[in-house]
């Protein structure tokens, strides 16, 4: 008996030591955030998106606390930071001494400072989709009868060497019962990035206007591109290379033909909520140099907060051989309210 007994208590107190040490390493591996009035909270750090960080701890899966709360933190584990500049960084959080956080970057070992505003997520999923939504339009009553309808969408989504963009927009509107404007535009891109830089994309754009006499036109390119900015205030990417056009058209002969491509893709953020986007197509014809389409689109984005937005669109369109009827050179201006995720 005396034997069995002293048996029991070694196994219990082995069982006590060893939970000790259990929770011991678990509360020591655990991730660290100060914030507010002097909050502390010890887990895990899960990820940062639009200014949150996303904090689990045993009693609570998902704490939310804005960045702009944290005085301090640490993380035991490295986590992965995707900076609005779309730069990778690896490692643990840390606090410096003069309240700065940083990140302690793996393999080196070198200790680099940021601003939470530097940060576009912590832990991204591969793969993961970003865009916005936007929808607009007018309804008046009375003298005059008169609708408009604009609705449109742009996704993107990111891997380490690939992008994958798709946009969407469509513009109704009706004049005391005459339809005055219906287009629908949507195109899709790819690219692959062999540098940070350098890149080669394939883009496919289609356009349906009623009132440019186009059933369909179909416009399939290829060609290499260069980022020459991407830092927190502004974007500047240019493209060229060829593109084949197909053009059904109501009125007068189809046509079908390769052209050259120039676009460029510029941002600029003016204020800490307002942002000027710039998109510019242009088509050169390989045969005659006068001939070209043109296609431009100017925004202004006037952040909400939460993620809304009003934003203020115009879309310039050209043909320097358009149709018979049909004018050269066409505008739209969109007002929409836009929802970004």
């Amino acid at each position: 008996m005396t034997l069995a007994r002293t048996s029991i208590k070694i196994a219990a107190f082995v069982m006590h030591l060893a939970l000790v040490i259990s929770m011991g390493s678990t509360q020591a591996m655990a991730d660290t955030v100060e914030f507010g009035d002097n909050n502390i909270l010890q887990g895990t750090v899960s990820t940062l998106k639009k200014g949150t960080l996303i904090f689990s701890t045993a009693y609570a899966k998902k704490i939310k606390i804005p960045v702009g709360q944290i005085k301090t933190i640490t993380t035991d584990q490295a986590v992965t930071l995707k900076m609005t500049n779309n730069s990778i960084l690896t490692g643990k959080l840390t606090t410096l001494e003069d309240g700065r956080v940083a990140v302690i970057l793996e393999p080196v070992g070198e200790t680099v400072p940021f601003e939470w505003a530097q940060v576009k997520t912590i832990n991204e999923p591969p793969g993961s989709w970003s865009g916005s939504f936007a929808a607009g339009g007018t309804v008046q009553t009375g003298n005059v009868e008169r609708t408009s309808v604009s609705v449109g969408f742009d996704a993107k989504r990111d891997w380490a060497h690939d992008r994958f963009q798709l946009r969407f927009l469509h513009n109704y509107a009706e004049d005391t019962g005459n339809i005055t404007s219906r287009n629908t535009f949507g195109a899709l891109k790819f690219d692959h990035f062999f540098t940070e830089k350098f890149f080669t994309g394939l883009s496919v754009e289609l356009l349906k206007d009623e009132f440019k006499d186009l059933n369909l036109r179909a416009i399939i390119g290829l060609g290499p591109g260069y980022r020459i900015w991407n830092d927190d205030v502004k974007t500047l990417e240019v493209e060229v290379g060829i593109t084949y056009f197909s053009e059904d058209l109501d009125v007068g002969m189809d046509d079908q033909f390769m052209s050259g491509r120039v676009g460029i893709n510029y941002s600029y953020k003016i204020l800490e909520n307002l942002v000027f986007k710039n998109f510019l197509l242009y088509y050169p014809s390989l045969e005659e140099p006068k001939e070209y389409r043109l296609r431009n689109e100017a925004a202004l984005i006037s952040h909400l907060g939460e993620g809304w937005s009003f934003k203020l669109t115009h879309i310039f369109d050209q043909n320097s051989e358009p149709a018979p009827t049909v004018e050269d050179k066409d505008q739209q201006f969109i007002f929409a309210l836009q929802y970004s995720f």
